[in-house]
């Protein structure tokens, strides 16, 4: 069940490169409202790991990449790029600190200005801050990230965005991230707008680049069966809460979360040979960001809800090694105890 707390958190290891801790993201509806978009959640990411983050359309997902990004800033919370405090940075330190964290975003044509030729966009970063921001040649450095990630610079380094594929603009996209030389990429659902034979290339050109850059990314995605092949951990959120995070494998062969079973309930398999199963499924509507349930934010929907899940939002507790979830009753790791919860005031939301 959805909820708050920091227990995931390694402060012990010192190859964390990234930290966010109680991040909140609102945005004003009118007549006093706010949505609730991103409420109070934390993770990190070590140096050379995958972290996948996943959930259903509008459970906060993006809001949290662009929020790490301060695009916009964060209502409160802290986000941390090694030393530094990014949320604390204004001006031009902030800009200047924020080469090292880029962003590869969904749409990858929209995000190419289409009146600018291609050699432009991707040295556009060695362009702001001039060549003491890369290594070697600037021209030099934008043909090597090019025919990197598998275009011919001669041949597209002229042209303009919509000249290309879907699959090619974002590798162009994927260039332009890499220019810099960043020690962190968030990717915003980078295949979701792709064909599934050109998602799987891009798939393995991020791994590909991962390992040449020695690059720690952040890989944000609503399709489970996508972020299990190229994550080392996955952190699961539900309408702007986190619920679940764990390794990979661990969290794919036995989900703690009544959320993150239902999620993964429901991908395909493409053998007809199994037998067809009751599988779980989720009931009725995700409720408004607007005026989120108390407590829970998923009890609305969950099978085990109890009177407890209204009266206390639950804390991420640790169910297995080095797995965590915020759920009263999970399906690991047995009922939490009494005192891992927060009382809430219970609201008209149900």
């Amino acid at each position: 069940m959805a909820g708050s707390g920091k227990a995931h958190l390694r402060p012990e290891r010192d190859d964390i490169v990234l930290t966010v801790e109680d991040l909140v993201v609102e945005f004003s509806a009118g007549g006093g409202k706010k949505v609730h978009a991103v409420s109070n959640i934390s993770l990190d990411v070590a140096r050379g790991e995958t972290l996948g983050l996943v959930g259903e359309s509008g459970c906060g997902k993006s809001t949290t990449g662009r929020a790490i990004m301060q695009l916009p800033r964060p209502t409160g919370g802290k986000v941390r790029l090694g030393s530094q405090s990014l949320t604390d940075l204004r001006g031009e330190e902030l800009r200047r600190t924020r080469t090292q964290l880029q962003m590869i975003f969904q749409d990858p044509i929209s995000s190419l200005n289409p009146r600018r030729k291609i050699k432009d966009i991707v040295g556009e970063g060695i362009s702001i801050w001039g060549s003491g921001a890369t290594k070697g040649n600037p021209r030099e450095r934008i043909d090597q990230v090019l025919l990197d990630v598998g275009l011919d610079p001669e041949t597209v380094g002229g042209r303009r965005a919509h000249q290309f594929s879907g699959g090619q603009c974002q590798r162009i996209c994927v260039a332009r991230s890499l220019v810099l030389d960043p020690e962190v990429i968030i990717c915003d659902e980078p295949v979701s707008a792709l064909d599934v034979s050109v998602q799987a290339q891009i798939l393995n050109l991020l791994e590909q680049m991962k390992a040449r850059y020695q690059l720690t990314l952040i890989f944000i995605a609503h399709d489970l069966a996508v972020v299990k092949n190229i994550s080392d951990r996955v952190a699961v959120m539900y309408l702007g809460k986190m619920c679940e995070v764990g390794p990979s494998e661990q969290l794919f062969s036995a989900p703690a979360h009544h959320y993150t079973s239902a999620l993964l309930a429901a991908i395909p398999q493409p053998d007809p040979s199994l037998e067809v199963l009751e599988l779980q499924t989720l009931e009725g509507e995700l409720p408004s960001p607007i005026d989120p349930p108390s407590g829970c934010r998923f009890r609305t929907r969950c099978v085990r809800a109890e009177e407890r899940c209204a009266q206390e939002e639950p804390l991420m507790r640790e169910v297995a090694e080095r797995h965590f979830v915020a759920c009263h009753f999970p399906l690991v790791g047995g009922t939490a105890p009494p005192d891992v919860g927060i009382p809430v005031t219970i609201g008209a939301s149900v």
